[in-house]
């Protein structure tokens, strides 16, 4: 029987860290290239400068801890933290708040258990909860430059009049050609318009097609719900690699639409949303296709990963609807972070005529 497992094993040659890691970051381009056609240059310049200040901190780490940073820099986990870290702050995110919660989630999140593949906690959504916590006006507003949300001809939408907003929103004061006549960047409080909306029961996307208005035009505020189907078709790439499996993305939308069909009363005083809008007006996809199925942090037995999607699931739907913080997915995941030992130790295979005796989990595998 071990023989067999083996083989089986070794049948499947897993690609090496550094592709995964290259084809997760593959997956992402939809999503923020729409992320960038609706709100701007400046979830660029986030993952840009989370990726800097993330290869410069793993450097130092490595070097001080005596490993080889070059080669430790080759597996492109820091880069992947940096870009899911990026895409999950607000545009417009001052360069040094940036700084201070990529740091974290490298430097103390991931090195101080030990690395790449022994931190508990998922290292993007710890930053990301470390600066919602301490700087939460911050990261609350969302700085779009005002000519991507109401002009949709103007030559500053896609040139370099949009860049300089972008940039003097990250760096301000920053000594720019022309930058005393730009129009100012508008702060809005947006976090999603599940919470803008308070569960707003209607879709952006059917009422831009009852309006006439292009799906991809910025006044018909379907950015929101194009960008999580961006997610959701780099979601199932990587399920179509087999990068990941679809126990995890599977119960966390799973559970979502579940509780947001039972829970939905459309002519009742509280509107919870409906069950499309949980799953496509605010970060659902992303959360569940690339921030909870981290392989270090989250469930590696089949039935533990069920489980562990579910309590996902369960704090999104929850927290966004009852609970006082603007993000869900964040809190949710570290929630199921905390809980994926004890689930891995509830759901270990036994070995046949062994009743309770259980094997050891290796990495998502087991051997007899």
């Amino acid at each position: 029987m071990s023989v067999q497992l083996h083989s089986r094993v070794l049948q499947r040659a897993p690609q090496s860290t550094r592709a995964i890691m290259l084809q997760v970051m593959l997956a992402c381009t939809p999503g923020i290239l729409l992320s960038v056609w609706f709100f701007g240059y400046g979830i660029v310049l986030n993952i840009v400068l989370a990726s800097a200040f993330a290869l410069f901190t793993e450097a130092v780490i490595l070097s001080v801890r005596a490993r080889n940073w070059w080669q430790g820099l080759q597996d492109n986990s820091a880069l992947v933290t940096a870009v899911l870290f990026g895409i999950a702050v607000p545009p417009g995110l001052p360069w040094w708040l940036v700084a201070t919660g990529i740091v974290f989630a490298i430097a103390i999140v991931k090195h101080s258990f030990g690395g790449l593949g022994q931190n508990p906690f998922n290292p993007a959504m710890s930053g990301y909860l470390l600066l919602l916590l301490a700087y939460p006006l911050d990261m609350t507003a969302w700085h779009v430059p005002a000519t991507r949300l109401f002009d949709d001809t103007a030559i500053s939408t896609l040139g370099w009049y949009g860049l300089q907003q972008s940039l003097l929103a990250s760096f301000p004061g920053l000594p720019l050609p022309s930058a005393t006549s730009l129009p100012a960047i508008d702060g809005l409080a947006m976090a999603t318009p599940l919470i803008e909306f308070k569960m707003a029961a209607t879709s952006a996307l059917l009422s831009a097609r009852e309006s006439g208005l292009s799906f991809f035009a910025r006044e018909s505020g379907t950015g929101w719900e194009l960008v999580n189907f961006g997610y959701l078709l780099g979601g199932l790439y990587l399920l179509a690699r087999r990068i990941i499996s679809w126990h995890i993305p599977v119960s966390i939308i799973g559970t979502v639409a579940l509780l947001a069909t039972l829970l939905y009363a459309p002519n009742s005083f509280a509107i919870y949303g409906t069950p499309y809008l949980h799953l496509f007006g605010s970060a659902t996809m992303l959360g569940a296709f690339f921030i909870a199925t981290d392989p270090v942090s989250a469930a590696t037995t089949r039935r533990g990963q069920l489980l562990y999607g579910v309590c996902i699931g369960l704090g999104i739907y929850c927290i966004r609807v009852w609970g006082s913080y603007l993000d869900s997915v964040a809190i949710a995941v570290l929630f199921g972070n905390l809980c994926a030992p004890l689930l891995d130790h509830w759901c270990r295979p036994t070995i046949y005529g062994h009743g309770a005796r259980q094997l050891p989990v290796t990495g998502g595998e087991w051997k007899a």
